[in-house]
């Protein structure tokens, strides 16, 4: 499911396709179960690629420190690669997923009862925290996108 489109309008879909290839580790393997923490020791690479009939999946390979980071899969369909797309791996989605059934069940019995839940806070803080995690790691995509489609080598 993915949750956000952007279009790349002013370079040509060519050279952004060749810069994307020469920047990223192909795997064999669907990105949701990779296990991307730490830096590839191989330079000028900025992402993991799984490739298959109609789209090129990227990962961004990140250092140790940004192991919290909620981890987003880019995909470029392979007729066009003049915009891609964000989602989440497969275990953030999940995340997602609880994290925002507890807030609003927590909401709900709060409502329900007439008092704020004792958790409430903490299940707020949490949310908060993921949703802030998961912005931090969408500008960092979208930065190592930029630096790669404009690259000049």
């Amino acid at each position: 499911m993915y949750f956000k489109e952007i279009n790349i309008p002013e370079l040509s879909s060519e050279k952004i396709e060749r810069n994307i290839r020469l920047l990223s580790l192909k795997r064999h393997t669907s990105l949701d179960f990779k296990y991307v923490s730490t830096y590839i020791n191989e330079p000028n690479k900025f992402f993991l690629g799984y490739e298959n009939k109609n789209r090129i999946d990227l990962l961004r390979i990140s250092s140790p420190f940004e192991k919290l980071l909620p981890k987003m899969i880019v995909t470029f369909e392979k007729n066009n690669f003049k915009s891609y797309k964000l989602r989440f791996k497969l275990i953030s989605m999940i995340l997602i997923i609880l994290l925002t059934t507890a807030l609003v069940l927590n909401i709900f019995y709060s409502i329900k009862s007439g008092k704020l839940e004792s958790d409430f806070i903490l299940i707020l803080f949490i949310n908060l925290t993921f949703y802030l995690l998961a912005f931090v790691e969408y500008k960092l995509v979208n930065k190592k996108i930029e630096k790669a489609i404009n690259w000049n080598k």
